[in-house]
């Protein structure tokens, strides 16, 4: 025991030790990227549920509207687009187009309120509660994914993890934002009628 204490002491058993620390560290640091990055691609397949949900629901929306209207032809077929060629598409262009998704909605609430026997219909309204439970559990998704992505990128950015996320190749995460529509300010005052 006294012969291992004292090899140790010595410059090459120092430099055993500082290896094995090392290698402790790398791999310690590598499975907590791991762990977070499995986290941050769980939470957006709950996304991904939930938008391919939206689609479905937002496409029948639409049909409802186009019934109604057929200038409002354009936004079913671009939705249709869309979520034809979702399942090929890649996480970020997923995000960038759940963006678009969003300003497709926005749309066709306004074309809604032009029609109000429309709003008085069954459909319409199993549709829209049925938008309204999505939305919630999507919101509740993107936060999630959001602080999964907050976490991830954080490591990626301390030292001295950000060194070996570097040199293992893991890069940083795009978050959800919100479109800049809806950071806009809401007049509720317009829309109720200058109350």
């Amino acid at each position: 025991m006294d012969s291992f204490l004292e090899f140790l002491t010595t410059p090459l058993g120092l430099v055993i030790i500082g290896v094995v620390l090392i290698t402790i560290i790398f791999i310690s640091t590598y499975n907590r990227f791991i762990s977070l990055r499995n986290r941050v691609k769980e939470a957006f397949r709950a996304i991904d549920t939930y938008l391919e949900q939206r689609f479905d629901q937002l496409t029948k929306l639409a049909d409802a509207v186009a019934s109604y209207t057929d200038h409002e032809k354009s936004t079913h077929t671009r939705l249709a687009e869309i979520r034809s060629g979702y399942h090929a598409m890649s996480s970020d262009e997923k995000i960038k187009v759940a963006k678009e998704v969003e300003n497709l909605e926005s749309r066709l609430k306004l074309q809604i309120e032009n029609y109000p026997e429309l709003k008085a219909d069954g459909v319409y309204l199993n549709l829209m509660q049925s938008i309204t439970d999505i939305e919630e559990k999507l919101s509740a998704s993107r936060r999630s994914y959001n602080a999964n992505v907050y976490k991830y990128n954080t490591k990626l950015e301390h030292f001295p993890s950000n060194l070996f996320g570097t040199m293992m190749g893991f890069k940083k995460a795009e978050m959800f934002e919100a479109t800049e529509e809806k950071r806009q300010d809401i007049d509720l005052r317009g829309r109720l009628g200058g109350m």
